[in-house]
């Protein structure tokens, strides 16, 4: 090929590489708060070098004609001036221009919201080419829980958090009442960031509670199962889309499933395995322990059919579910029930553990747990092994189910349990993440039994250093099956739960790191 055409062609990708990174839209991720600590602003694509972008501080919402700059644009900012502030620079590597504004503790600015957009420099034919998403954080003491006193319209335990297409997130179903009666809710809730508050969002196609939420390949969100309009385990599902902002039913499970699990398989298929099939109340409030299923299914989302899986060795319930680097999914412990000739069952709490295999299709013995537990989260702590602390570790017709204490990692790439230095309160129920710095804080939860849990307001630290729990900082409120999500700007925030009584709660509260 000639040199001046291969010239040309070159030319040319480059401007349609340019052209197309111009039409996109310009993103503006902000993170940070915490007091003392870092605010970062992020404004991406760019076009490097070509793009200079302009990032704009403000205390307060706009809004602000961009004719103030140029007569002959008639858009506006979604933030004031007020500041006299403008961070701006060249896109840089990768097409980002970052800012980076270091803060330290100011109880003024506790509660203070800053927003901010960002804009780039074309000069033609108009002075600003794209105009990003606007974006806010709000300030609080680091290392603490902060109460702004945001709640949503409706109390809810055992709900679900998705985050959307524009920047806000849903909080989707849950039981409203007691922890004990609790009703499913069939409403759903977006929180806004910019305003701070929630909004009704679509309604889902039935209420649902203590229910399982999976992230699809496609990016869309499958619910599955949980406790229905009569609190009674359900098989119907449906398809949540964050970018249309629907639910829609989707093909039902062959049965009703609540304390089940729900696992994005590697082949994009959902592996669902145990749970209550019902929910007995006679002649004791145990007697719901009978109805944990070994039944398991397999949901593809590509035709939105269910098809039968291997058995568990065990019936489960409430038990816990880790994907392997493999693909094999660990199941581990649950609420269970073994057969007694004289009396027929009795209930049990399993240390006992599965393997499952999707390629074989197989379900296999695994090694137990150091110790038995149900109703907690694995706590991915990095580098394939996952920590494991408290839940129900007890469950006789003498023993109603009482929390343990007791923790271990396991390790996915070994396949071994090693237990770990104990949590200062026995809880379950409750919710954990990650600090940074080899720490996890663990968070509320309830002690006392399973017929008579008592909210926890507690928190405690997990040191990978160290293998042990020490003191966290005290929530704003007692919370036991809250819903938690770790928010674009850095934060995590925490929905709901049962609080000090039992009652189901609308508050809210944000940790800061």
């Amino acid at each position: 090929m000639p040199t001046a055409t291969l010239l040309r062609l070159t030319l040319l990708s480059s401007l349609l590489v340019a052209t197309h990174l111009r039409a996109q839209a310009l993103e503006l991720d902000v993170t940070g708060g915490s007091l003392p600590g870092v605010v970062v602003a992020d404004a991406y694509p760019g076009v490097v070098p070509n793009d200079i972008v302009l990032i704009v501080p403000s205390l307060t919402t706009g809004p602000t004609p961009l004719a103030w700059a140029d007569p002959v644009d008639p858009r506006v900012l979604d933030v004031g001036l007020e500041l006299n502030t403008i961070w701006g620079g060249y896109a840089g590597v990768g097409g980002h221009f970052t800012f980076n504004l270091p803060l330290g503790f100011d109880p003024t600015l506790v509660d203070l919201p800053l927003y901010f957009q960002s804009l780039t420099v074309v000069w033609t034919p108009t002075l600003f080419g794209r105009v990003s998403n606007p974006n806010v954080i709000r300030f609080a003491a680091a290392a603490a829980f902060r109460d702004r006193q945001v709640t949503s319209f409706n109390e809810r335990a055992f709900a679900t958090v998705i985050p959307r297409a524009d920047r806000k997130w849903l909080l989707a179903g849950g039981g409203r009442g007691l922890l004990l009666a609790q009703v499913a809710d069939q409403t759903t809730e977006i929180y806004d960031p910019l305003t701070d508050s929630f909004a009704y969002g679509p309604v889902m196609t039935t209420p649902r509670s203590i229910h399982t939420a999976t992230q699809l390949p496609s990016g869309r969100w499958l619910l599955a199962g949980g406790v229905g309009p009569n609190n009674d385990p359900q098989a119907l599902c449906e398809i949540y889309d964050p970018v249309l902002d629907t639910f829609t039913a989707s093909a039902p499970m062959s049965i009703p499933r609540m304390g089940h699990t729900a696992t994005l398989l590697p082949n994009g298929k959902v592996f669902v395995a145990g749970g209550l099939r019902a929910l007995t109340v006679t002649p004791t409030q145990l007697s719901a322990v009978h109805d944990a299923t070994n039944l398991t299914e397999i949901y593809d989302p590509v035709t939105d059919t269910w098809t039968p899986g291997p058995n568990l060795t065990t019936p489960r319930a409430g038990h816990m579910a880790v994907l392997r680097p493999n693909g094999t999914v660990m199941l581990a412990g649950g609420i269970s029930w073994d057969t007694v000739i004289i009396v027929g069952w009795l209930p049990t709490v399993r240390r006992s553990c599965d393997l499952y295999d999707p390629v074989g299709g197989t379900i296999a013995a695994a090694p137990q747990m150091t110790r038995a537990r149900s109703l907690i989260d694995p706590v991915p702590l990095g580098n394939d092994r996952w920590l494991l602390a408290g839940g129900i570790g007890g469950l006789t017709l003498t023993n109603l189910g009482t929390p343990t204490n007791t923790a271990e990692i396991y390790d996915a790439v070994a396949n071994t349990w090693t237990a770990v230095g104990p949590m200062a309160t026995a809880r379950g129920n409750h919710k954990a993440w990650a600090l940074g710095g080899g720490q996890f804080l663990f968070t509320g939860g309830a002690d006392g039994t399973i017929i008579n849990p008592v909210s926890l307001a507690t928190t405690e630290i997990f040191s990978i250093a160290t293998n042990t729990f020490s003191a966290g900082p005290a929530m704003n409120f007692a919370r036991a099956g809250a819903a938690a999500f770790a928010t674009p700007q850095g934060q995590v925030q925490l929905f709901g739960g049962a609080t000090t009584g039992g009652s189901i709660t609308n508050t809210t509260e944000w940790y800061y790191f």
